[in-house]
């Protein structure tokens, strides 16, 4: 069975002061979430989970009353601000042999049948959605084999050995549990998951989709906040 997991937990900070979540910016003619529930839905995917913190009611609120998503979602409050624990936060209602399909809900990206090639495309107990963002510098870079097997995940480095840089990826309990177990182990004040999907990666085969002439972008900053209609326009398919 595949689940999809959104960790909307976050403190969004970065683009704060709003008077709202960040998660329901308007960009273009719906909020920046939408976009993400709409590629999960053009998957197939209608079992989503989303986490959220206390003070973020009012993304089911909104998803509930205003759009056509609100019966295919679960909501899981969890007062933490750690995206590794957001979208691992599902992992408890799910069995051995699913996937969680996760994605971050302050992005967009193109083009929309993603969610379904990687669905098509998992192998083994990580496999992550691979984006051409056009500034790997600014998220985690990821290398790969000619097999297509993750080599290495680069955190926000600069200059990257590779353009590619993860969006989205499928997970399933036996690497939920490795890659909660070494976050614990850390003594970081906020955990990180690219490190600790390279450490799985390290020590499992795990694989990526490359999406040809794809392209990414990540609203939690307000100059990419202030392009985002523009990058709508551009990539509208």
């Amino acid at each position: 069975m595949i689940y999809a997991s959104i960790p909307a937990a976050g403190k969004g900070t970065r683009l704060q002061p709003l008077a709202f979540s960040k998660e329901l910016a308007l960009i273009g003619e719906k909020t920046v979430i939408e976009y993400t529930l709409e590629r999960l839905m053009l998957a197939g995917v209608t079992r989503i989970f989303i986490t959220i913190n206390s003070d973020k009611l009012d993304i089911p609120r909104y998803l509930s009353d205003k759009t056509k998503y609100g019966q295919y979602i679960s909501y899981i409050v969890k007062d933490s601000h750690s995206l590794p624990e957001s979208v691992f936060a599902p992992a408890k209602f799910i069995k051995s042999n699913d996937h969680l399909v996760f994605g971050l809900p302050d992005t967009i990206w193109y083009p929309k049948n993603c969610y379904k090639i990687l669905i098509d495309n998992i192998r083994g107990n990580l496999t992550l959605g691979l984006f051409d963002s056009g500034s790997p510098e600014k998220f985690d870079s990821v290398v790969t084999n000619s097999n297509n097997q993750i080599k290495q995940i680069d955190v926000k480095i600069p200059n990257p050995k590779t353009k590619w840089t993860w969006g989205i990826g499928a997970i399933n309990k036996s690497a939920i549990k490795f890659i909660d177990s070494y976050l614990q182990k850390q003594d970081q004040l906020e955990p990180i998951f690219g490190i600790a999907a390279n450490q799985y990666c390290q020590e499992e085969t795990c694989y990526a989709i490359k999406f040809p002439n794809s392209s990414y972008l990540d609203i939690g900053r307000k100059e990419d906040y202030q392009n985002a209609t523009q990058f709508i326009k551009k990539h509208h398919e």
